[in-house]
Parts: C-alpha cells; structure tokens; sequence
C-alpha cells in the first residue's frame, strides 16, 4: 500500500466551482523515486520544480569543476550519484513545498495501492473526502478528516 498526500486549492480567492474544485485536488505519493534516481533532471522538468531544477544544475556544474581541478578522474563518477539520489529521495517534498507555495492546503494523508484507487476513496468520502451532492457536482469539505479516526479531533 502507498501513502498519499492530499492537497486541495485554497479557497481565500473566492470559492471555485465543484467540478473545477475537484479538478485541482493533487495526490502527492510518498515514496522514492527510482526515475528520479537515473533521471534526475528531466524528472525535475516533468513536474516543474524549476528552482530544484536550478540548484541541481548549480550543484552539478559546482561538482563538475571541482572534480576536475582535483584531478579525480573516473573516481569523481561516483560523486555524481549524490545529486541524483538527493533528488530520488526528497522529490516528495519538494512537491508538497511547490504546492504549498502556490496556496494549495495540505489537506492530510490516505492509503491506496494506486492514484486511481487514492483518487476513488477520496472523491467517495470513504476517508472523509468530499461528499457529492445532489446535483452529481463535488464542492469543497469545510472540514475533512483523512486517516483512521471516525471523526474530527477538536470539535
């Protein structure tokens, strides 16, 4: 089973419509990213982290001349992994943090072996998501418990 990280728009700019709320709902998935580790860059690109993007070329190029003007030869390879496992292993929090910075609101976090399935528990309210209403639209939880508990702490 995979955790997932629910993130849903921020609703301080004026509500948005329960279609196009529910289209921007994000499920962040909470593992290492072995793409990331042979492709560290391009997994960068592909989910637009452009500043992550920016210190790893930095990082690279910085590691690039050092290993040359220490003469490290093909021992300095290694040292190229390094990088490239930072990013394998933090890829989720550099996601959260982007989402968070674009006004998302972490919502919490849920357990489903796949994105349709966290989708599906979610979007059924089976882990406190967003109830449908009558009108088949979804609209945005004024208070959503995620997780195990019955019901919301603190009421």
């Amino acid at each position: 089973m995979a955790v997932w990280t629910v993130f849903v728009p921020d609703e301080g700019d004026g509500a948005l419509a329960g279609s196009q709320w529910a289209e921007r709902v994000v499920l962040v998935r909470e593992k290492f990213s072995w793409s990331a580790l042979l492709f560290a860059p391009l997994v960068l690109l592909r989910h637009r982290l452009w500043l992550a993007l920016l210190f790893y070329a930095a990082f690279q190029g910085a590691l690039a001349f050092a290993i040359h003007q220490l003469d490290l030869g093909d021992a300095g390879d290694v040292l190229y992994t390094f990088a490239h496992l930072v990013v394998a292993f933090e890829l989720p929090a550099l996601r959260r943090a982007k989402l968070v910075a674009r006004g998302y609101e972490e919502l919490g976090a849920l357990i489903a072996p796949t994105l349709d399935a966290a989708e599906q528990r979610f979007f059924d309210g089976e882990a406190g998501g967003v109830p449908a209403s009558s009108s088949s639209m979804l609209r945005a939880p004024s208070r959503a418990v995620l997780g195990l508990f019955p019901e919301a702490m603190g009421r």
